[in-house]
C-alpha cells in the first residue's frame, strides 16, 4: 500500500485515538489503566495481523533491542504525560502542540551530526513560533494552562526521540508488522507497573459496581484499535517504504484532523486564532521536515 496514504491514514488515526482517550479520560483515576489496555489490544490486533500476514519472524538483532527499548520508554513517558494534559485541556486546543515535535529535528541533527538548519527549517521553525503566539496569547495564563504547558513539554521531548529512532527498529527488523507488535505491547507492559503503583485497580472495581466500566472499556477497546489499525500500524508499514522524515512530515497533518474531531465529539467553538494557529504550526512543522526530503 502507498506510503503517502499509509501516512496521511496514520495522522487521522492519531487525532481519532487521542480523541476517544479524552472521553474515557471522563473518569478520574484511570490513566494508566486506559494506557495499559489500549496498548495491550492495539498490540494484540497487530500480532494478529502479523501471523496473518505470514512474513518470517525476523532476526532479533541488538540494534533492533536497543531502538524498541528507548522508543518504549519514551512512548510510556510520552502517553503518561499526556494523558495528564489531556484532563486539564481542550482536545483541538491541545492536539496542534505535536507539532513542535519537529522543531526538535533542528538541534538533534546539529547535535549528533553537525548539521546547521538549512533556509526551508529556519522559516518553518519561524512560522511554528508563530502559530504557537496564536495559541499562547491570553489576558491571563492560569495555573492550569501551566500544568498543561508542563505536561506535554514531557510529551512533545519524549515524542521527538522516538520518532528519531523508532525508524531505526524498523529497518534493523526489515518488518513494520513485527516492530510495532513488539513496540505496542511493551508500551503496555510498561504501564502494568504504574497501574498498581496508583493503586488503579480500586478505582477499576468502584466504576464496575457503578455501571461506567463497561462504557469505559468500550472507548478504550476501540482506541486500541484505532491505534493499530489506523495510527502506528499504518505509520510502521510506512516506514518499510519511505524515510522517517517523509512519514512523519506527512503525519504531523494530524492537527488539522483533530481540529474536526474537536467540533465534532466534544462540541468545542472554532475561533480564527485556533483555526489560523493551528494551520501555522502544521505548516512550519512540514516545512522543517521538507529539508530533509
Amino acid at each position: 500500500m502507498n506510503w503517502i496514504f499509509l501516512s496521511f491514514l496514520s495522522a487521522f488515526g492519531q487525532a481519532f485515538g487521542w480523541a476517544l482517550k479524552k472521553r474515557a479520560l471522563n473518569n478520574e483515576g484511570i490513566n494508566n489503566s486506559i494506557g495499559f489496555f489500549s496498548f495491550l489490544t492495539a498490540g494484540g490486533v497487530l500480532f494478529l495481523l502479523f501471523f496473518l500476514s505470514g512474513e518470517a519472524l525476523p532476526q532479533v538483532t541488538d540494534t533492533f533491542l536497543w531502538a524498541a527499548a528507548v522508543v518504549i520508554i519514551c512512548n510510556v513517558l510520552a502517553v503518561w504525560a499526556a494523558y495528564r494534559a489531556l484532563d486539564k485541556a481542550a482536545f483541538s486546543r491541545l492536539m496542534p502542540f505535536v507539532s513542535l515535535t519537529a522543531l526538535a529535528i533542528i538541534p538533534i541533527e546539529y547535535v549528533l551530526r553537525g548539521i546547521l538548519p538549512g533556509g526551508l527549517q529556519i522559516v518553518g521553525a519561524i512560522i511554528v513560533v508563530l502559530g504557537t503566539f496564536f495559541f499562547s496569547r491570553r489576558e491571563e495564563f492560569t495555573q492550569t494552562d501551566w500544568t498543561v504547558v508542563g505536561y506535554f513539554s514531557i510529551t512533545l521531548a519524549a515524542y521527538s526521540l522516538s520518532s528519531a529512532v523508532m525508524g531505526v527498529a524498523v529497518a534493523a527488523s526489515g518488518s513494520g508488522l513485527f516492530t510495532a507488535t513488539v513496540l505496542h505491547l511493551g508500551i503496555a507492559f510498561g504501564f502494568l507497573p504504574l497501574l498498581f503503583i496508583t493503586k488503579e485497580p480500586k478505582v477499576l472495581r468502584q466504576m464496575k459496581e457503578s455501571g461506567q466500566f463497561w462504557k469505559m472499556f468500550g472507548l478504550v477497546m476501540l482506541a486500541g484499535l484505532a491505534i493499530a489499525l489506523l495510527e502506528n500500524g499504518p505509520a510502521t508499514i510506512a516506514l518499510e517504504q519511505a524515510s522517517a522524515s517523509e512519514v512523519f512530515a506527512l503525519k504531523r497533518t494530524m492537527p488539522f484532523f483533530a481540529l474536526f474531531l474537536g467540533v465534532i465529539m466534544f462540541k468545542e467553538k472554532i475561533t480564527w486564532r485556533h483555526a489560523t494557529g493551528t494551520f501555522l504550526l502544521v505548516l512550519g512543522s512540514v516545512l522543517i521536515v521538507w529539508q530533509n526530503l
